[in-house]
């Protein structure tokens, strides 16, 4: 019998929401770790199959434990550092969200898991949406064509308590990311469904400091619109973290020969074909169906887990890429790749929609040309920033800080 795979959760608040699907998946999980001491009570009480996992206040501690894979998933802007600490100790790594928030680190992050000759994943969910799945298969099915343009959409507009629940600090991440910083479920899934890599990106802002009021949020941006080129000359658009209505994802593809989305409202997937490129038999010009997941026997236990069975697949996934010795989709140069698109993109829209080339860092002239580069729009401390994470001025009024301080209290971190 072989032996499981043994995982190390650090950051236990997102992370407590995969355990399920770590062993679902045919993992275990053997050290939690987190700042936290409440979380420790909150985990052995609320998922008993992990009792015997030995819990740490202190990653460099938590880190010499015996364990195959490392779970990054705490602060949205600290990856980076800690998926270094971890490959340096031998760790497998997968990483909850942005690999990288620099482009400096995107250098030492690919250099890290060379010297290293551990696995890297980015844990991004939702190209593993079932509708997206589909979308993918139809895609490589060839019937499409090449495509041509596509894109993608993450919208997900908040409540001035929902914001601050979410972001209970003035110096907490969400307070401070530009929206597109928070890009990877709108590309990822066209990028994983076409296979293409981005090359060159610019943005711009949509600033609408209404959506900010009564909250921490130091962007009065709802909105940044990306486009990028691909290797393939085809167009993306997409959005990062958009703030308007209403709620939802949309994924679509337009091809030489046809196109294909998924319908926000049903969840359906849509196929529509020119009449006269039509596939070779097929009659229809459009149709819509329900689509199933690619192995039917695990959808079910897809379906429990989160974000609308992503987060059993992407876990399932690089459990199989670890027992397989195979490199995961989403490697440290796919990984960084949309990370550089976040922060060019960003730089674009500070430039007046100035486009920038994409930076590949298997390429030792675009390591060396970035290495040194650590710009980034979260603060230190005392809330000193390198740029502004709003396209325009603004900060929250002192009306807007003492809505937050009653549904939150503490607000220094």
């Amino acid at each position: 019998m072989k032996r499981k795979i043994r995982f190390g959760i650090f950051g236990c608040s997102r992370g407590s929401t995969l355990i399920n699907a770590i062993y679902a998946s045919g993992g275990v999980v053997t050290a939690l770790c987190d700042y936290r001491i409440d979380c420790k009570e909150y985990i052995y009480k609320n998922f008993p199959k992990v009792g015997k996992a030995k819990f740490f206040l202190d990653f460099d501690e938590f880190i010499k434990q015996d364990f195959d894979a490392v779970l990054i998933s705490n602060y949205f802007c600290e990856h980076a550092k800690y998926a270094i600490k971890a490959l340096k100790a031998g760790k497998n790594v997968l990483s909850e969200t942005i690999s990288n928030i620099t482009l400096g680190e995107g250098v030492a992050l690919c250099r890290a898991v060379e010297e290293s000759g551990k696995t890297y994943a980015l844990l991004e969910n939702y190209p593993y949406f079932k509708g997206n799945m589909e979308l993918e298969k139809i895609y490589k099915g060839g019937t499409l064509g090449k495509v041509v343009y596509a894109e993608g959409s993450y919208v997900h507009p908040m409540s001035v308590d929902e914001q601050n629940g979410l972001a209970p600090g003035l110096l907490h991440w969400r307070n401070w990311t530009p929206r597109c910083y928070y890009l990877t479920h709108a590309l990822c899934p066209v990028l994983q469904m076409t296979d293409t890599l981005p090359v060159r990106v610019t943005a711009m802002a949509s600033f609408a400091p209404e959506v900010a009021k009564g909250t921490a949020l130091r962007t009065g941006d709802a909105a940044v619109i990306v486009m990028c080129q691909t290797d393939n000359d085809a167009v993306i658009r997409v959005t990062g973290w958009a703030n308007f209505a209403p709620h939802g994802s949309e994924y679509r593809l337009y091809c030489t020969k046809g196109g294909a989305e998924v319908n926000r409202y049903n969840g359906k997937v849509h196929v529509q074909y020119n009449s006269y490129s039509r596939p070779e038999g097929e009659e229809r010009i459009a149709y819509e169906y329900d689509p199933e997941w690619p192995i039917k026997e695990l959808g079910e236990v897809a379906e429990r887990e989160g974000h609308g069975g992503g987060d059993f697949w992407v876990i399932y996934y690089f459990i199989k890429a670890l027992e397989e010795g195979k490199t995961p989709y989403w490697d440290v140069y796919r990984a960084t790749r949309a990370a550089s698109v976040a922060i060019l993109g960003w730089r674009s829209v500070l430039c007046g929609g100035q486009p920038f080339d994409i930076p590949d860092f298997r390429k030792e002239e675009d390591r060396r040309k970035f290495e040194f580069d650590n710009v980034s729009p979260y603060p230190d401390k005392d809330y000193h920033v390198q740029i502004p994470c709003s396209s325009r001025p603004y900060t929250p009024t002192e009306e807007d800080l003492e809505r937050t301080r009653k549904n939150c209290g503490d607000l220094i971190r």
